[in-house]
């Protein structure tokens, strides 16, 4: 009762503050809104003191686009909105979740032009879903391809005595490479090869499908680049030249110059939707970065595999666990955005979905990458999404061990070991390993792979017959992991919102708002993990007496 009585107040203030509005009747054309560097599916507000004391304002995220969008869309005085697109960082997926925002927003009658000031790959890719696209006369249209660089360092830290030891299911599987090679083996070259196609078709579709071109035309324009804008006008790559000073006089129609607003004042002249009571809601998990274990985080350094943001199986734990409690959540939208990470974090994860799902339905949605960790987590799910461009697969485990003997020789340290036990220094580092502590190495990986594929063939009605050709840390983009029956369909969060309303029995609502779970410094003990049949039960048991290796290694497990 309290709640709705909050939401009537609100709303008795909100159809106020929408009458005076309506009075007003503030004439807008187009509303400018700047895309630039990397911008995420969703983004977090800045401490408080950063946004009292220096101005930091929340970052644009995809998620925060649709809102106004929708906004926008319902907003008749509104002709359309003119976005400049300045070099776009984000990964693949996530530029294809801005092209479907912008393909919604066109699909409601609304004019969405583009004024393209860096026509790079990114940016281009996105722009190509608008209604029109502008260039300053200047600027070149740099559309050269996609290129793949990898860095192979294991020269580089021979050169400071450093040997790293690399123990993988299958050479499909060459996250190790970076520190053991210093080219690809053939797999691996096949398998970059075969995405780079992939994605490349992928450009070059869009582009063909955004400009009325054939992709025979558009290959032979990119083999080109970079062109003028002149001849990029000519070639029907873009529709108009002009400064920043001219787009008014360029989207000038009839005798009256538009109205062009930034976001800020066009939303203070605009409508603002009513709330909507709900007694049931759907909540979102966000599992991103690097997969650890203890709590979320972020390394300030740019170190290889755990540099950047760190998703702590701790906090999604509790995050989870909010869900599972929490009455008014009816369901869970699980947005992953990972590599992979550590086995026991991520198997930690896979848990807590397992748990959730057993009493309320767990949709995944993938975002640029759920592959290796990311994806084990997610095998047990209700239903799993992803973009056609998600990185995605890597069913695979590998050990990395570095060997610091040769540095430790160049410092003139002098180690001298005693030891019990034949395999006692496996877990070491400094030095080289023997015979048999290679092949326990070997044994820990594939009994790690063998728990990780029986996830797999469990959660998605495979067999292991079926599943060897496509796992053994291979990659598939999301259409290929839906032909292989690795995800159920393709979508992003608001297809992943309307199916988890559709399998909690909700009413189908698009514009519903997602709860967000972050865990926070609550310490909820998980409840008792329900049975259903007297079959899973016996199940469990058996599981216990099952014989189980335990390991604790110092190094990276993916």
């Amino acid at each position: 009762m309290i709640g709705r009585f909050i939401i009537f107040l609100v709303n008795l203030w909100l159809r106020t503050v929408n009458l005076w509005r309506r009075v007003r009747n503030q004439r807008i054309d187009y509303v400018r809104l700047r895309l630039s560097g990397t911008i995420a599916e969703f983004s977090d507000a800045p401490p408080r003191w950063q946004r009292r004391f220096l101005g930091t304002l929340t970052p644009l995220s995809v998620a925060e686009l649709r809102r106004l969008f929708r906004i926008i869309a319902e907003a008749p005085q509104i002709r359309g909105v003119l976005l400049e697109i300045d070099g776009l960082a984000s990964g693949w997926a996530t530029l294809q979740s801005m092209r479907a925002a912008i393909g919604d927003l066109r699909a409601q009658g609304k004019q969405v032009v583009v004024y393209l000031i860096t026509p790079d790959v990114a940016s281009t890719y996105v722009a190509c879903a608008a209604t029109k696209i502008l260039l300053p006369p200047t600027m070149f249209w740099n559309v050269l391809g996609l290129r793949a660089e990898v860095q192979f360092l294991r020269d580089a830290l021979a050169k400071w005595g450093i040997e790293v030891e690399a123990t993988a299911v299958s050479p499909y599987k060459s996250a190790p490479d970076t520190f053991v090679r210093t080219d690809f083996t053939p797999e691996s070259r096949e398998q970059f090869e075969r995405l780079l196609d992939l994605r490349y078709a992928e450009l070059l579709r869009a582009l063909a499908d955004g400009r009325g071109k054939s992709i025979e035309q558009i290959s032979t324009l990119i083999d080109h680049a970079p062109l003028s804008a002149q001849t990029a006008l000519d070639a029907g790559l873009v529709d108009g030249l002009c400064y920043e000073d001219e787009l008014a006089a360029y989207l000038k129609d009839g005798e009256l110059d538009p109205i062009i607003l930034e976001l800020e004042p066009a939303l203070k002249a605009l409508q603002r939707p009513l709330l909507l009571f709900r007694k049931q809601r759907i909540g979102l998990v966000r599992i991103e970065g690097t997969i650890m274990r203890g709590a979320s985080r972020r390394s300030p350094l740019p170190l290889p595999l755990v540099g950047g943001t760190m998703a702590g199986a701790e906090s999604v734990a509790q995050a989870m666990r909010q869900a599972e409690q929490n009455p008014r959540i009816a369901a869970v939208v699980v947005y992953v955005d990972s590599g992979g990470g550590e086995v026991f974090a991520s198997d930690l994860m896979w848990r807590e979905v397992l748990r959730v799902r057993r009493q309320k339905p767990v949709v995944v949605v993938m975002g640029n990458a759920a592959a290796s960790g990311g994806y084990y987590l997610a095998t047990h799910a209700s239903a799993i999404l992803a973009q056609p461009a998600t990185l995605t697969g890597s069913i695979g485990v590998f050990v990395l061990r570095p060997v610091v003997a040769g540095l430790l020789e160049h410092a003139d340290i002098h180690t001298t070991t005693i030891s019990r036990g034949a395999n006692s220094g496996l877990l070491g580092g400094t030095q080289m390993p023997t015979d048999a502590e290679r092949a326990a190495t070997r044994d820990l990986v594939f009994a790690l792979y063998g728990d990780f594929t029986a996830r797999v063939c469990e959660g998605r009605t495979l067999t292991q017959e079926q599943l060897a050709p496509i796992a053994g840390g291979r990659v598939w983009l999301g259409e290929e992991a839906l032909q292989r029956g690795l995800v159920d369909r393709i979508g992003g969060i608001p297809e992943a919102l309307l199916l988890a309303q559709e399998l909690a029995k909700l009413p189908t609502d698009p514009y519903a708002p997602l709860v967000q779970l972050r865990g926070g410094r609550s310490n909820l003990a998980p409840a008792a993990f329900p049975i259903d049949t007297p079959q899973e039960l016996a199940k469990m048991v058996a599981d216990l007496l099952r014989p189980t290796a335990w390991a604790h290694v110092p190094f990276e497990l993916l």
